[in-house]
């Protein structure tokens, strides 16, 4: 039976548009299901990547254990910043970046990019993308 909820879970977020309502909802079994579908996956766009690394930060949240906590949003973290550094003109991962830094601990950011992440955000993200209305409602919460 596991086996067989799993591949309903693969096949309900095949797409980015469904990963993307995903986060938007930040529903713990939605987010924690999608991650295990990302992990599974072999060869991930890099949209997937940036989701997957936004997903691990999300997860920590999710986690009794202070140790676990902390292993799930430095992995998460690290690899964010990687694909941001990638891709420094995407402006949908520098928002999700922004937002981690935003709601993490203080402690827990090495290097703080929330200012140039913002402003990059507010002045180049496309009123044609997908998250557009989203991203500029929850930006300046």
């Amino acid at each position: 039976m596991k086996i067989f909820g799993f591949l309903i879970i693969l096949a309900s977020y095949s797409s980015i548009s469904d990963i993307q309502a995903v986060y938007k909802g930040q529903k713990e079994d939605e987010v924690l299901a999608v991650l295990k579908m990302l992990e599974s996956k072999s060869i991930l766009t890099k949209d997937e990547q940036c989701y997957k690394a936004v997903f691990w930060c999300m997860k920590a949240d999710y986690l009794t254990w202070p140790m676990d906590k902390l292993a799930a949003f430095k992995k998460g973290y690290k690899d964010l910043n990687s694909i941001v550094a990638k891709h420094p003109t995407n402006s949908e991962y520098r928002y999700h970046r922004y937002m981690i830094e935003k709601f993490a601990p203080s402690w827990l950011i090495d290097e703080n990019h929330m200012a140039a992440d913002k402003a990059y955000v507010k002045t180049n993200l496309a009123s044609s993308h997908p998250m557009y209305s989203f991203i500029t409602k929850t930006i300046d919460k």
